[in-house]
């Protein structure tokens, strides 16, 4: 018996288009999943998934609408993936639609997406839901407090969820990345003072790359964390350890 194995679990990835979620989607894939994709837009190549469906995730329809489609094809959720994300950083006075459009994509997605599978999710044998939060979550940057006070918010629902759907068998972790090199980082990435400002406050003094999720997310979505629940696990290369 391989405990890592999710050959033949049904996984929903939100955010499956680009950066994490789709190395994570592609992953599972190649590990044997089932993986249903939800995102904007897709690479025009796509074909590491068995279904990749265009949705607008924070239409208030959409949970439904995801329901429908798991329910009908496959009768069950084994993992729920949470990826979608966006980060709206922005120098001076922080404008309030910037708030407002940050945590509906990074807070009530996930928690709204969350609650509505929760049927799908108990008819799995070992189910698990999986947020990706941020090493934000836990240590302040400037002009970006949507960002930060958002995947804070995300790590605290993870704590919250795990103690309210535990009792129903659901895991509920998250995966806090530090900087990986993805579009969404891009910015510091292509600014050599700030990349190698970045690689210096790790412990390992470099850059994450999405292949560096992946082994994390197999074992959370795998029955090898079939005890594990309410936990964060911080793959960020040192930083949120590092002292001065």
């Amino acid at each position: 018996m391989n405990l890592f194995s999710v050959k033949d679990k049904i996984c929903c990835v939100t955010g499956a288009g680009r950066g994490i979620g789709h190395e994570l989607a592609k992953a599972l894939y190649q590990a044997g999943a089932i993986v249903i994709g939800l995102d904007l837009e897709y690479p025009e190549d796509e074909n590491q998934m068995h279904c990749h469906r265009t949705i607008n995730l924070t239409k208030e329809t959409s949970p439904a609408i995801v329901f429908e489609l798991i329910q009908k094809t496959y009768g069950k959720l084994d993992v729920l993936l949470n990826c979608a994300g966006i980060t709206l950083p922005h120098d001076g006075e922080y404008p309030i639609e910037s708030w407002d459009k940050t945590f509906a994509i990074n807070v009530d997605v996930p928690f709204k997406l969350t609650t509505a599978l929760i049927p799908l999710l108990m008819k799995s044998s070992s189910p698990s839901v999986i947020n990706i939060t941020s090493l934000n979550a836990s240590l302040a940057f400037p002009n970006n407090p949507a960002y930060v006070a958002s995947k804070s918010a995300l790590a605290g629902l993870t704590r919250s969820m795990s103690l309210d759907l535990g009792p129903r068998n659901i895991r509920v972790n998250a995966i806090a990345p530090g900087y990986i090199k993805t579009k969404m980082t891009g910015e510091s990435w292509t600014n050599p003072e700030k990349r190698s400002q970045r690689a210096a406050h790790t412990v390992l003094n470099k850059w994450g790359t999405p292949q560096d999720l992946i082994g994390p997310a197999l074992f959370l979505a795998s029955d090898a964390s079939s005890y594990v629940t309410g936990q964060s696990l911080f793959v960020d290369g040192g930083w949120s350890i590092k002292g001065l």
